[in-house]
């Protein structure tokens, strides 16, 4: 078994605060992080969003921190986990949420892994994990301009994806528009997708100013960093982020709850 002595728990949980305490006062691991970029902010201020209108259709959990050990090779490593959103039915049935913000289709592949991975570890000890990947669409490119582009003078040897041409090969998984979603726990994986204007209207709904300034940044890093041994394994809120760094985000959680 990969995964052993799994918990959930709350951001104010004991162990859990004294593990982030621990990490905080390491010297070797507490390196000087840049500045949060505006696409990482948007990032969380979008997750906050859509936590607030998941809420509309079930409470949400307070419990959505995972601790849990991963064994690779013959070692036990200590990991936490963050989940974006939980429906906490039960002790039997939980709903999990990933929130994606992106412009990449490939992203989508992507969230759905790290949700077959929360699914992995949850599931050793709740037998019903459903699983939602919210997809905030912040510009992938539509079916009208890959027609353009492919008729362009500079028209690239394939196609781009897009979101149709995803999910026609991956037709076993249901996509939902925003406005038409009803959290379903039978249904075992799902997508729904949010184009970015129904994010800044729910944004000024709720009197949220997003950070939509990413003029000066790049749109993916592709500049992957290795995590300490003993890691917060939170995944990243922003699949465009160059800020994509989950200790950052942990200690900045951490400081903001203490």
């Amino acid at each position: 078994m990969r995964y052993h002595r799994v918990r959930i728990h709350g951001v104010d949980d004991h162990q859990y605060r004294a593990y982030i305490a621990k990490i905080m006062a390491s010297k070797a691991n507490h390196k000087a992080s840049r500045p949060a970029s505006n696409r990482s902010l948007f990032g969380g201020e979008a997750e906050q969003i859509v936590r607030q209108w998941l809420a509309q259709f079930h409470p949400l959990s307070e419990r959505r921190y995972v601790e849990y050990d991963e064994r690779i090779g013959k070692q036990l490593l200590r990991k936490y986990r963050e989940l974006d959103a939980v429906y906490e039915y039960d002790a039997q049935h939980y709903h999990v949420f990933e929130v994606k913000a992106t412009s990449q289709v490939r992203s989508i592949g992507r969230g759905l892994h790290q949700l077959s991975e929360t699914h992995a570890i949850l599931h050793t000890i709740v037998p019903h994990v459903a699983r939602t990947l919210v997809l905030i669409d912040t510009g992938i490119i539509s079916d009208e301009e890959v027609v353009a582009l492919m008729q362009s003078d500079d028209a690239p040897f394939h196609a781009p994806a897009t979101i149709r041409s995803f999910f026609v090969e991956n037709n076993h998984m249901p996509l939902y528009d925003s406005v038409a979603f009803q959290p379903d726990r039978t249904i075992d994986v799902s997508v729904v997708r949010f184009p970015l204007a129904d994010i800044c209207a729910l944004a000024e709904a709720h009197g949220i100013e997003l950070h939509l300034d990413w003029s000066d940044e790049d749109e993916e890093s592709d500049i992957v960093e290795t995590p300490p041994a003993t890691t917060y394994s939170s995944q990243a809120q922003s699949d465009d982020s160059d800020d994509d760094n989950p200790f950052a985000a942990a200690l900045r959680r951490a400081i903001d709850h203490s």
